[in-house]
């Protein structure tokens, strides 16, 4: 008969006690409310290896597995040097390792352990008789980028965790988008989106003109990878330093420092010449279509328009005008070029 170590003993005991909860009805309602609430589908994680000294470094896949597999099934592990993409069976298990192992630091390795939703990329093709021309200056790139970072901070008056990010009269998010859009021909807007929602953010939307109730989160997104990718590192470096702050922040008021790490949700997406019919349903059903569904709406019409598909791009116009939202193409465009199209709430 094997005898367990105390450290096993330990390791079990804290397995059970993680798939436990994990099992509570309760929990797994609140938790997919929760998925819901920021679009995430897919139980599949990315884990980044952060700080690591050597270059030699690699992960070891039967420790990774041991790991992981406190929360639950893991289905398939992908070793990718100083990185790893985790697949659970259940979403539920997905969401604790990310709770849990996100941020834990390892001194005995001298790394620190990032985990956050791998989203797995739905590309739509786009109809075979519909040709692809190039209409711009610019080599527009088939695919959009889109990182959502949640804050984690309520805003407040003193710490003022909005001002923060954004910067005096937006400084921050201007500098960013300057740095992105060096040397392109094109609106800064058409580049790169960089969007501060949720409660506190100060932005308000829709008919009732009133803020999000989702938490605070940024938003990154753009179709241009190289300029997602700036945008992304310019954005955590900012977080960062934000997150530094609010750490000695919580010391000075006696509190201990929650030591926050980047908490990322990363999706790349097709863009579409028509929209899907159980995709039109979906919109068509939902009361409220948020400024993400407006604006993946809006690119499917506009990329329909450059192929001259107005058919389809009427169909988006006329399912937006029942939402209650106003289209605005600037004159003399159709749609051709660098995408000028804006939006509004309007009577409906």
């Amino acid at each position: 008969m094997q005898v367990q170590s105390k450290k096993e003993r330990a390791d079990n005991s804290l397995k059970e006690k993680i798939q436990a909860m994990i099992a509570s009805d309760d929990v797994r309602q609140k938790v997919l409310e929760k998925l819901e609430s920021i679009d995430v589908k897919d139980s599949c994680l990315k884990l980044e290896i952060l700080d690591s000294k050597s270059e030699d470094f690699m992960i070891d896949e039967p420790d990774v597995l041991k790991v992981f597999e406190c929360f639950g099934e893991v289905t398939s592990l992908k070793i990718q040097g100083k990185n790893a993409i985790i697949t659970y069976k259940d979403i539920v298990s997905a969401y604790f390792a990310i709770k849990i192992l996100n941020g834990k630091e390892l001194p005995e390795l001298n790394v620190t352990l990032q985990v956050s939703w791998h989203i797995v990329p739905e590309v739509r093709m786009p109809l075979k008789e519909l040709s692809i021309r190039e209409i711009s200056n610019i080599s527009e790139e088939s695919l959009k980028y889109t990182c959502r970072y949640d804050i984690q901070i309520d805003n407040d008056k003193e710490f003022q965790v909005a001002r923060r990010i954004i910067g005096s009269k937006g400084c921050n998010m201007k500098r960013i988008i300057e740095k992105c859009c060096k040397g392109m021909n094109a609106q800064a807007h058409d580049i790169i989106k960089l969007r501060l929602r949720g409660v506190g953010s100060g932005f308000k939307e829709g008919p009732n003109n009133e803020e999000s109730q989702d938490s605070l989160h940024l938003c990154v997104s753009s179709k241009y990878h190289p300029k997602f990718l700036t945008a992304v590192n310019e954005i955590e470096i900012l977080l960062k330093k934000v997150y530094k702050d609010y750490g000695e922040y919580c010391i000075t008021k006696g509190f201990s420092d929650p030591k926050l790490m980047l908490m990322k949700t990363e999706k790349t997406s097709g863009r579409a010449l028509i929209l899907a019919p159980s995709k039109f349903k979906e919109f068509e059903e939902n009361e409220k279509l948020s400024e993400d569904d407006i604006e993946e709406l809006i690119d499917i019409r506009n990329e329909a328009r450059r192929q001259c598909n107005f058919s389809e791009a009427d169909r988006i116009r006329e399912l937006l005008k029942k939402k209650g939202i106003t289209l605005m193409d600037e004159k003399g465009r159709r749609g051709r070029g660098i995408e000028v199209t804006t939006w509004k709430y309007g009577k409906q």
